[in-house]
C-alpha cells in the first residue's frame, strides 16, 4: 500500500480533518494546563503577603525589591511565595478592601495618621486616614498595646507581641523551658512543628527536600527572634527616635447602648522615623507628600488560622528600616 505523504495528500487531510485537528491540539492544551494547575505549589492564605495602600496614599511599588531578593535580604521568610500588593482609590477603596478581608486577604496596611475632620467651630465631623480605617477594621487588626487589654466592656485583646513571644517560646528554650528571649534553638521542636506544617506541600515530596526546607526553617526562626526583639526594643523604650515607634490614636465610639466612649487605640506602627520611607509610601493629604505620619497595621486576615507565618511583618519593619533608613 502507498502510505507515502506527499502534498496533496497532506492539503486533503488539512481540507477534511483540520477541525479534528484543532480538537485534538486544544485537548492537549487543556489536559496539560489542568496537569500543570494540579501538580504546581500553589500558595496558601499564610504563604502570600499582601500588602495594601489605603486611601491618599501614593505607593511606588517598584521601590521595594522583588520577592526572591526580599527573601534573602531576610524581610521573608522561605515560605512566603507570593507577594502581591494594592492600592486603595479614594472611590472605591472601602469596598474593594471589605471583598479582600471578607475573602480572608490582607496582611499590612500603610496608612497616615491625618487630621479629623472638623466644621467652622472645630468640632470633629469625621475621621480621615489612620482614625478612619481603624474605625471600620480595628477588629480586624493585630492589637499593640498591653497584653490582655479590655479595649471595651468585656472585649479583651491579645497583644501581638505578647503572642509572638509566646509563640517564639514554643522554640527557644532553656533547661527545657520556654525562653524567647535568651534560650536557644529546640530543633526537635521546630522539626516536629515544621513536619506538620508542610503535609501535602508539594516543595517536599522526600527527605532530602524536607532536610532542606528544616534548615531554612531554623533560619526563619532565627531571623524571626532577632527581628521580633529589634522592633520590641525599638517601640518599648524611652526614646522617640527610633526607626519604628507605636502609635495611638484617641477615639470617641458608641457602645450597645447608645453611650459614646473615647479611647486610646494602638493598632499602628508608627514608621515617620524611617527617614527615606516617602521614597517607597507618602501621604499626599499634605504639600509636599510626606511620610511623617505614615503608619502600618498589621491585619489579622491573611494569615487567620496559619500562625507560623503570622508573624512575618516583624522581618518585613526591620527589612522596610534598613531600606530606606539609610541617608
Amino acid at each position: 500500500m502507498d502510505a507515502k505523504i506527499t502534498k496533496s495528500r497532506l492539503g486533503l487531510l488539512l481540507s477534511y480533518d483540520w477541525i479534528k485537528i484543532l480538537a485534538v491540539c486544544a485537548a492537549g492544551i487543556l489536559v496539560w494546563i489542568l496537569l500543570f494547575t494540579t501538580l504546581a505549589t500553589r500558595a496558601t492564605g499564610g504563604q502570600t503577603f499582601e500588602l495594601y495602600t489605603y486611601m491618599g496614599i501614593r505607593a511606588d511599588f517598584d521601590a521595594l525589591d522583588d520577592l526572591d531578593t526580599l527573601r534573602a535580604r531576610g524581610a521573608f521568610s522561605q515560605d512566603v511565595l507570593d507577594f502581591t500588593t494594592s492600592s486603595l482609590t479614594s472611590d472605591y477603596g472601602d469596598t474593594i478592601l471589605q471583598a479582600h478581608t471578607a475573602a480572608g486577604q490582607g496582611d499590612v496596611m500603610f496608612v497616615a495618621d491625618t487630621a479629623d475632620e472638623t466644621d467652622e467651630d472645630g468640632n470633629v465631623t469625621g475621621y480621615t486616614g489612620l482614625k478612619r480605617f481603624l474605625s471600620s477594621y480595628f477588629s480586624l487588626s493585630f492589637w499593640l498595646g498591653e497584653d490582655n487589654y479590655e479595649l471595651s466592656e468585656g472585649y479583651t485583646v491579645r497583644s501581638y507581641f505578647a503572642s509572638c513571644e509566646e509563640y517564639l517560646g514554643r522554640f527557644f528554650k532553656t533547661d527545657g523551658k520556654a525562653d524567647a528571649a535568651g534560650g536557644t534553638l529546640d530543633k526537635a521542636a521546630a522539626e516536629e512543628n515544621f513536619r506538620v506544617r508542610i503535609k501535602g506541600d508539594k516543595r517536599y515530596k522526600n527527605e532530602k527536600q524536607i532536610a532542606a526546607g528544616l534548615q531554612g526553617e531554623y533560619e526563619r526562626l532565627e531571623n524571626l527572634r532577632e527581628s521580633y526583639f529589634t522592633v520590641y526594643e525599638w517601640t518599648h523604650n524611652d526614646s522617640a527616635d527610633d526607626p519604628v515607634e507605636l502609635r495611638t490614636v484617641q477615639v470617641t465610639y458608641t457602645d450597645a447602648d447608645d453611650e459614646q466612649h473615647t479611647a486610646d487605640w494602638t493598632f499602628a506602627f508608627d514608621l515617620g522615623n524611617i527617614r527615606n520611607l516617602s521614597r517607597f509610601v507618602a501621604d499626599t493629604s499634605v504639600s509636599p507628600a510626606s511620610a511623617e505620619d505614615m503608619c502600618m497595621t498589621v491585619m489579622t486576615t491573611g494569615t487567620s488560622g496559619d500562625e507560623d507565618m503570622m508573624y512575618e511583618p516583624f522581618t518585613f519593619l526591620v527589612y522596610l528600616s534598613e531600606k530606606f533608613g539609610a541617608e
